[in-house]
């Protein structure tokens, strides 16, 4: 979905605001931009544009030229995008890791971007490899992956195919093979080939178990994910991130190794039984296809995920704060473990990373009712909510764990634009005002 610049709109705009203080240069927000991309921590902008406020009407002006900024802040990552179907291309990834990947498309570009699939092949975690990349299996694959993605009865579509970062190590869930997920569907977001509502992730055997952790661990950036011939025990990921985001389980009857069917029975109950407890949330299939090994038909799950639009801004929003540790068998201390910086329209680092905790927001107009309780160990902090598709001429009431903690009208500027935009890299997620709720 590309964005366009409003410019007459924005100048004239500009002249409804106060002043902007001398440190404020024109490229202040590009250079702002370029520091924060793909870094661990995430900082905020100069203090001055918090106070750079602005009113609901000039709002799309200055999204639209946030929007430009970060697309300038970005054009060093974005010359690695490919501007057509392109195989074994290579990014550098964090950790010192590397990916190969494809890209390809099936049908014509839809005008607001082609729905993206990242597709994630099947093999795993061979130790005793001499290099990154020396799996025959892996190899292999990875090549399967690109074949069948291409016979999925989902054109127009665009596809993103990686090749597993290190053979040695071999999992989907580590952080750097995460930070490519969210690098293509940033890309592709913004060269305009990808519609950001429409992305999806999916895959097979261990691309099942990768495109389960990740449809759960990333929900907010998916409509959907269809893992196959991959169901994780329900103990590792948390159905809470599910609640906006349409799932398609497909497992094989007697694909009993690791407890895979047993494992996607017991989802099925957990979604079942969330479902009908909250009527149109928590949307989902779960196939056990008769008959089937842990070879099963592949041609369902695709077509199935694609009916569904991400809801960017879901009046109800649901997750458990956790981390995704760079482990192979959860056995191995140590390793780093990754925490979400936010989720849904909610900033997290000002939470301490450790242990569990899960959250609940539910907005009604101009009132949020949050609740919140330790899972695991002890979480506390503070959260941002990030506050929009309000009536801002009225007070924004938040009620925290049954205390009411903030009833003011809110002003918006252009500093929680930039730093909600610097969090997510999502044109549709870029948000003016914010309220800071503590943790405890």
């Amino acid at each position: 979905m590309k964005i366009k610049l409003m410019a007459a709109v924005f100048m004239i705009s500009c002249s409804a605001v106060k002043k902007p203080a001398k440190n404020i240069t024109p490229d202040a927000l590009v250079s702002y931009f370029g520091v924060t991309l793909e870094a661990d921590s995430l900082h905020n902008p100069d203090e001055a544009f918090y106070k750079q406020e602005i009113t609901p009407g000039e709002l799309p002006a200055y999204r639209n030229k946030l929007w430009e900024d970060w697309k300038k802040a970005n054009t060093a990552r974005l010359s690695t995008w490919p501007e057509a179907t392109k195989d074994s291309l290579t990014w550098q990834l964090p950790d010192n890791r590397k990916m190969l990947f494809s890209v390809f498309t099936k049908g014509e570009r839809p005008a607001g971007g082609y729905p993206l699939f990242i597709n994630l092949h099947g093999g795993g975690c061979f130790p005793k490899e001499t290099g990154p990349w020396t799996s025959q299996a892996n190899s292999r694959e990875w090549q399967a992956a690109k074949t069948l993605g291409k016979r999925y009865d989902d054109a127009p579509s665009l596809y993103f195919v990686p090749r597993m970062p290190d053979d040695r190590r071999g999992r989907w869930y580590h952080r750097s093979a995460m930070a490519a997920y969210i690098r293509a569907w940033q890309l592709g977001v913004l060269s305009g080939d990808v519609d950001p509502d429409r992305a999806y992730i999916l895959g097979i055997s261990e691309g099942g178990y990768g495109s389960f952790r990740m449809g759960v661990f990333l929900a907010d950036y998916f409509a959907a994910a269809g893992p196959m011939a991959g169901a994780i025990w329900p103990e590792q990921e948390h159905i809470e991130n599910l609640r906006n985001t349409a799932f398609c389980i497909q497992m094989g009857e007697f694909d009993k190794a690791y407890d895979r069917v047993e494992n996607a029975k017991r989802w099925k109950i957990m979604l079942d039984s969330a479902a009908a407890a909250n009527p149109g949330q928590f949307i989902h299939t779960v196939e056990i296809q008769a008959g089937k090994g842990h070879g099963i038909d592949y041609m369902k799950a695709a077509p199935w995920i694609k009916q569904f639009s991400r809801k960017n801004y879901p009046d109800t929003l649901s997750w458990m704060y956790y981390a995704q540790c760079d482990t192979i068998y959860n056995a191995e201390p140590g390793q780093p473990c990754t925490y979400r910086k936010g989720f849904g329209y909610v900033r997290l680092d000002g939470l301490s990373q450790s242990g569990e905790r899960s959250f609940y927001v539910e907005k009604h107009g101009n009132v949020y009712t949050i609740r919140s309780s330790n899972v695991k160990g002890v979480v506390k902090g503070a959260i941002r909510l990030y506050v929009d598709k309000v009536d801002f001429a009225q007070p924004v009431k938040v009620k925290y764990n049954g205390k009411e903690v903030f009833n003011e009208k809110l002003q918006l500027n252009v500093g929680v634009m930039a730093e909600s935009l610097a969090l997510f890299g999502d044109p549709l997620r870029i948000f003016p005002a914010a309220v800071a709720v503590k943790i405890e």
